[in-house]
């Protein structure tokens, strides 16, 4: 069977309500108020059955001024629109406003429905027939059905069903793979059952048993029973009116403007990006940062409105812009929306949201802002994807954030992965981040690089953990960057460092001059030479040249680093290690005591080079024995301080 929602639109006391009566039977006016004063107050709901394959349930909107918030909230999931012009009087105010609303939200099929036509003769009937037609030319409903009929007398009735069955086969049908979205328009507690929350099923499925959650307060509850048009469904589909039984909440937990989803398939925002249009009708110019009502579905909050590149929008422009909402709401991607001045409280205009949780916009991304292609699926996603910034976003939160199916986001997916506008990051989270932030990692990367060569020419790269440092976004994010730069050629990975590949230690004469001296006296005092302190007095250079020199020394491979600020030439190195090997080959261990046989020096360098040789992995220390390493011996003991 399909599901449609058709909303009735139009003036106070156009019939709209007997209408609905007349169609179905249902008088959708519940409160005592309504019946008291003979008009609609809150939303009123019906259905209508039309053969076997089509049921249609029908939202009923207040007609007057004051309740617009109602009729918004009751327009959000509406398939077909009906605007009902009384024969009577003709097009009215909120006639004229209701039709504004019906555009904004996108409404694509429609009806217009002439009523009270057994209070007029046909000259009335006529000119109220022309004013209607004047009023919704260059809308959806320019060419849109237009019948006549008499509530009270039932007069056109039949027809009006049969344009009704027409207009539904020819809406679109709402995919049920989608995610659960109920925004919920009534709350009710019914003795012995609890909490019931009510409205349009939007998208997705919800089933008896399901855990659901309620935002964006985040209340968690599961399903006891769904009811929809006075029957007991087990499952129900996009496009139903229904009314959930939730277990173990209180009333006050859910309100109207919340939305029912599965738990964790949507976030609540306090900003999105949208494409606002501002209605040709509409007295009151919007600026930037004006507060307005923004309705979205059944949702009414405040919102500040903030252009990227203006200050000011005249009626009937369409332009790109930022909501900053005073409450959160739950939006997603395509989703329409309707703004209102908070006084006087009149449509200003609406749109479509772009990006739901969008990042705030500053004056350096309104370029990228304004380029971004939202038209197409890849345009949707890879706006989204881009508007997570440098640390992206996963494949579920943009499930909630694009409202696309699980197939239709993968296939999307696929296409942005393959052009390589998207970069996955992991294959556990699938977390995607946009090519523009593994460019800018990249050109980070690059820029540090190029400043840390021009501040230390002597060195012959930066540590991989110091450059990372300095660089934005994930550790994986950086490592593909690097990845990338060193398999273009860019930059030389050189195990712990990394130098760009053009950069090479060219010394100074004054430098050169420095070096040799470092390292004529390091080999001159071979087994005793100064530390590094001492060394700076003797060459008589800045520390920090001696540094880096030190450092080109170790590169060169004509000095060995002990430890902090212990540097021996590496010709006495090898000798000493010679010497000690053969020694342990002959005698098994050696002691520190006798190690100073070899080495000919104090006890104050002797420790440092026995604790180099352990690390090295060529002797191993048992209590205060020395042992090679890999010939038999016991397993290394606890290092204790040697006295």
């Amino acid at each position: 069977m399909k599901r449609v929602i058709l909303g009735t639109a139009g003036h106070i006391d156009h019939g709209k309500t007997q209408l609905v009566k007349a169609l179905t039977g249902i008088d959708t006016d519940r409160l005592k108020e309504e019946k008291e004063r003979g008009i609609s107050i809150e939303l009123g709901f019906a259905y209508l059955d039309l053969g076997s394959d089509v049921r249609v349930g029908i939202v009923d909107v207040p007609g007057h001024e004051r309740f617009v918030r109602q009729m918004v909230a009751g327009s959000g999931g509406v398939d077909i629109a009906a605007l009902v012009v009384a024969l009577d009087e003709g097009v009215m105010p909120q006639t004229v406003e209701h039709l504004d609303i019906l555009c904004l939200l996108g409404i694509k099929h429609g009806l217009v429905v002439l009523t009270k036509l057994d209070l007029v003769d046909e000259e009335l009937a006529l000119l109220a027939e022309e004013d209607a037609k004047d009023l919704v030319k260059g809308t959806f409903l320019e060419n849109a059905p237009m019948v006549r009929v008499s509530a009270r007398t039932g007069e056109g009735i039949e027809e009006l069903k049969k344009v009704i069955l027409e207009l539904s086969r020819n809406a679109g049908k709402r995919s049920v793979h989608g995610l659960l979205r109920l925004p919920v328009d009534r709350v009710f507690t019914l003795k012995g059952h609890g909490t019931v929350v009510a409205g349009t099923l939007i998208s997705g499925t919800i089933s008896t048993g399901d855990e659901i959650e309620i935002l964006p307060q985040a209340v968690r509850s599961s399903v006891r029973s769904i009811e929809s048009h006075k029957q007991f469904e087990q499952q129900s589909f996009p496009g139903q009116r229904v009314a959930v039984n939730l277990r173990g909440i209180e009333q006050d937990e859910a309100h109207r403007g919340n939305v029912v989803t599965h738990p964790g398939e949507f976030r609540p925002s306090y900003i999105v990006d949208v494409k606002l249009t501002s209605l040709n009708r509409s007295s009151i110019k919007l600026t930037n940062l004006k507060k307005v009502r923004l309705h979205h579905y059944t949702t009414d909050v405040e919102a500040t409105i903030a252009f990227p590149d203006r200050d000011l929008v005249e009626p009937g422009e369409e332009v790109l812009a930022q909501l900053r909402t005073s409450a959160p709401i739950v939006p997603a991607t395509g989703d329409r929306f309707v703004i209102r001045a908070i006084s006087p409280s009149v449509t200003l205009g609406g749109g479509v949201i772009l990006n739901p949780r969008a990042p705030k916009l500053r004056a350096r991304s309104v370029k990228s802002f304004l380029e971004t292609e939202r038209e197409d699926d890849t345009g949707v996603i890879s706006s989204l994807v881009k508007g997570s910034g440098v640390n992206g976003v996963n494949k579920n939160e943009l499930l909630g954030m694009s409202a696309f199916s699980s197939t239709r986001l993968d296939k999307t997916l696929d296409k942005l992965r393959t052009a390589r506008t998207i970069i996955q990051l992991d294959s556990t989270e699938r977390r995607l981040v946009h090519r523009d932030f593994l460019d800018l990692v990249e050109k980070k990367i690059t820029d540090r690089l190029g400043h840390f060569h021009m501040d230390n020419p002597l060195k012959e790269g930066i540590s991989k953990q110091e450059l990372r440092s300095l660089t934005p976004g994930s550790d994986r994010l950086f490592k593909i960057a690097l990845d990338e730069l060193i398999s273009k050629g860019s930059l030389v990975d050189q195990g712990d460092t990394i130098r760009a590949s053009t950069h090479k230690v060219r010394l100074k004469d004054n430098e050169k001059n420095v070096r040799e001296k470092l390292f004529a006296t390091l080999h001159k005092q071979e087994n005793a030479p100064p530390l590094f302190k001492e060394l700076v007095v003797q060459v008589g250079a800045d520390p920090k040249q001696v540094k880096s020199l030190l450092s080109v020394l170790e590169k060169e491979g004509k000095i060995v680093k002990i430890k902090e600020e212990m540097y021996f030439s590496t010709d006495f190195i090898k000798s000493v290690k010679e010497q000690l090997v053969k020694r342990l080959k002959n005698e098994g261990s050696i002691t520190p005591s006798k190690f100073q046989e070899i080495t000919k020096t104090s006890r104050k360098y002797n420790i440092p080079l026995l604790e180099y040789f352990d690390r090295e992995k060529i002797t191993l220390r048992i209590g205060d024995q020395r042992v090679l390493r890999g010939a038999g011996n016991s397993p290394e003991a606890p290092v204790e301080e040697q006295n």
